[in-house]
């Protein structure tokens, strides 16, 4: 009868097979500044730079994406989608803005208000 192999015990550090969470972060902020940013066009022009910031933060988010830290790739991309947009909407009424202030006659407006 021979003896069973002695027990060392189970091997020592982290599991090798645990992968990291997905960090989403990016893209769902992005998300989130995207969609907020198309209604805010219209208020002071709030949407421009929040469109900018959610295109980047989308863009940021797809590349997590990419490589898989993250899991979210339509999330990002509905940032950059929506941001874009909100940059390219603000930008038209920002320029429609002044060409047709340009076009009003101010005395006209001025003259038939005391009337």
């Amino acid at each position: 009868m021979t003896t069973p192999p002695p027990y060392y015990g189970p091997p020592g550090g982290d599991p090798a097979g645990m992968p990291a969470a997905p960090n989403n972060t990016q893209g769902l902020v992005g998300m989130i500044l995207g969609i907020v940013a198309i209604p805010l066009v219209c208020c002071f022009y709030l949407g421009i730079p929040l469109g900018i910031a959610g295109a980047v933060l989308g863009y940021l988010g797809l590349q997590k994406a990419k490589t898989g830290r993250a899991t979210n790739r339509s999330q990002a991309l509905t940032g950059v989608i929506c941001g874009a947009v909100a940059v390219v909407l603000g930008i038209g009424l920002l320029i429609w803005a002044v060409t047709a202030g340009q076009n009003i006659n101010w005395e006209d407006i001025t003259n038939n208000s005391g009337n």
